[in-house]
């Protein structure tokens, strides 16, 4: 009986701590990742000291694919609230993410694409495998907000 009932308190504390991990994401320092897309190289370490809104997305993902153009249609209110907004999109296909950037009017300047290895290591290091989402970073690098609203990624901005 003693051994159930150890097995059982191990399989909730096991089950507990993974969605820990997960929810905790809030609070840890996130990933740095480099990007280097044709003749320009964007490193999350040269952006430490700002506030950075980083949304991963992909056109098969309609959640992400909105959150894209909300967060493009309010660049002007992240950077007036002290945000810097990268939105980057994971698409196998460059021709696909151009044409779709084109067809939800997205501002090219603010969009990059990245794709395989990059994008691998990208979805790795953010456990993008279930879903894309947002992540708004303090000047420390830390994670302080998932998937926020334009309207809490400013008012964190604005608070600090």
């Amino acid at each position: 009986m003693s051994t159930i009932v150890l097995f059982v308190f191990l399989l909730v504390s096991v089950a507990a701590n993974t969605g820990r991990v997960y929810e905790a994401a809030e609070g840890y320092k996130a990933p740095l990742f480099t990007i280097e897309e044709r003749d320009t190289t964007l490193s999350l370490a040269e952006l430490k000291g700002h506030y950075v809104l980083v949304n991963f997305w992909a056109s098969s993902d309609a959640e992400s694919r909105l959150r894209a153009s909300e967060y493009d249609s309010a660049a002007g209110e992240l950077a007036e609230g002290r945000v810097t907004s990268l939105q980057v999109n994971l698409d196998r296909s460059e021709r696909l993410f151009s044409e779709i950037v084109r067809m939800d009017g997205l501002d090219a300047k603010t969009q990059i694409h990245v794709s395989d290895n990059a994008a691998a290591d990208i979805a790795k290091a953010y456990r993008l495998k279930h879903g894309f989402n947002s992540f708004l970073i303090d000047p420390e690098g830390r994670i302080v907000e998932t998937n926020p609203s334009v309207a809490t990624a400013v008012a964190v901005a604005s608070a600090r």
